[in-house]
């Protein structure tokens, strides 16, 4: 039996995980979303995938998003512009 390589297997599993939090976010579970999304950013930092959504959730919570980061990873984006405004004061 032929073993995947430890990349590809990484690439499954944040593929997953992307996948679980874009689930919690669909079910209308923010908190559960950006928990999860947190704690995978630890596993896959500047995932630009996982950002967005830690981002996106935190947000729906009231909570501040990383701008700064986002608009690195992403650049001027309509999506980013629609979570800088409703950041909390």
């Amino acid at each position: 039996m032929r073993q995947r390589s430890t990349k590809a297997g990484m690439a499954e599993e944040l593929s997953a995980a992307i996948g679980l939090v874009w689930g919690h976010i669909g079910a209308l579970q923010h908190e559960e979303a950006h928990a999860l999304a947190s704690a995978c950013l630890q596993l896959w930092p500047g995932d630009r995938n996982l950002l967005l959504l830690a981002g996106y959730a935190a947000t729906e919570l009231g909570m501040p998003a990383d701008l700064d980061a986002l608009r690195h990873a992403f650049g001027a984006q309509p999506c980013l512009e629609l979570i800088s405004r409703r950041q909390p004061a």
